[in-house]
């Protein structure tokens, strides 16, 4: 039996017991609470769907299922194309960045004994800033759990202490399809823009990836592999990723390595690992996070430059609208000009 029709049996058969029969075999409470904790549709989908069928049926858990399957396309009975999701949100925002015009981290360089200072125009200057971020989402469905989806994000910010604006711009077209049972295939187009005073960056991507949906006891698991070509300054280069998102019994946590293939002169690969958990505490939401990564070996001046950073972040969502966050980064080099630590902090609302 497919996908589709084993979650319309096990809907059907809680959305025709009512409140008194619900009432009497209510699942673990905090499994709704917990699957907001998720990034992955598909996998707080599946979460739902597993612990309905575990632990018995439960009204308010089988009405966000049901709202996940029509999201996807699970209940189209009909040919053709069908709108399925429209979504705007409006996010203010408050943050202090360092570096608003892009500008180096360093205010001096060493090269053979000899001591160059920038001009103060060319060193980072950050502050202050406030902005805004737009997010919009539309999705049309054309056959059962398979749809496009066009998600378009537009943000800007200004910091009147330094007199500095960013902007920011993504725009993603994919199609997700839903093969057989828990398994899917996406392809993904993206484009992505970011301006600043002395950093222009513009990048394109095209990905393919392939994820399955899996149990293990108690806990949920989402595992993924992709596989991407990136465009960024008339530089390609391809990569390769996987990762594992999971539900557990008070927690959600998020796994990934990227391997990015040497472009050019480089020597080596570029490798990011990063892994974050996130839980819920009196209601809310709180999240911490760390990365790590390596860059490909590259000559600068006639020295070999390579990097390793250090990423921690956290977060606090207040009841899913108010989210605070702060991140400290830390970047070591063979070549001490590109060495950089930062801290930072946002604070944004949204706006439905």
């Amino acid at each position: 039996m497919g996908i589709k029709r084993q979650l319309a049996a096990l809907l059907l058969g809680v959305l025709t017991l009512g409140p008194q029969a619900v009432g009497a075999q209510a699942t673990n409470p905090s499994l709704r609470d917990l699957t907001q904790l998720v990034t992955s549709e598909r996998l707080r989908t599946f979460a739902l769907a597993r612990g309905l069928a575990a632990g018995g049926p439960d009204l308010g858990t089988a009405l966000d299922l049901k709202q996940l399957l029509r999201r996807q396309g699970f209940y189209m009975d009909e040919t053709g194309w069908q709108r399925l999701a429209v979504d705007q949100a409006l996010y203010p925002q408050l943050s202090y960045v360092p570096n608003m015009n892009g500008g180096s981290p360093q205010e001096r360089l060493e090269f053979r004994g000899l001591t160059f200072h920038l001009r103060d125009d060319l060193v980072a200057r950050g502050g202050l800033a406030v902005g805004a971020t737009y997010d919009g989402l539309l999705r049309y469905g054309w056959d059962s759990g398979r749809y496009l989806q066009l998600q378009a994000q537009l943000g800007g910010l200004y910091a009147p202490g330094p007199d500095l604006g960013r902007t920011r711009a993504r725009l993603a077209l994919c199609s997700r399809n839903h093969l057989t049972d828990w398994h899917f295939v996406d392809l993904c187009l993206n484009h992505y823009e970011d301006h600043r005073d002395l950093q222009d960056v513009t990048r394109d991507e095209a990905t393919v990836s392939v994820s399955t949906l899996f149990e293990r006891s108690a806990s949920r698991h989402e595992l993924g592999l992709s596989l991407s070509r990136l465009s960024d300054e008339d530089r390609l280069r391809s990569l390769a990723e996987i990762g594992l998102e999971s539900v557990w019994a008070g927690s959600a946590t998020r796994l990934s390595f990227e391997y990015g293939a040497p472009t050019g002169d480089e020597t080596g690969a570029l490798l990011t690992a990063a892994g974050e958990i996130r839980w819920p505490v009196a209601g809310q939401v709180v999240g911490l996070g760390l990365s790590l990564s390596r860059s490909p070996e590259t000559q600068f001046l006639g020295e070999d430059r390579r990097d390793h950073s250090l990423g921690v972040t956290g977060l606090l969502a207040i009841d899913g609208r108010l989210v605070l966050t702060a991140a400290y980064s830390r970047t070591r080099s063979t070549v001490s000009f590109f060495e950089d630590e930062v801290i930072s902090f946002g604070v944004s609302y949204s706006f439905p």
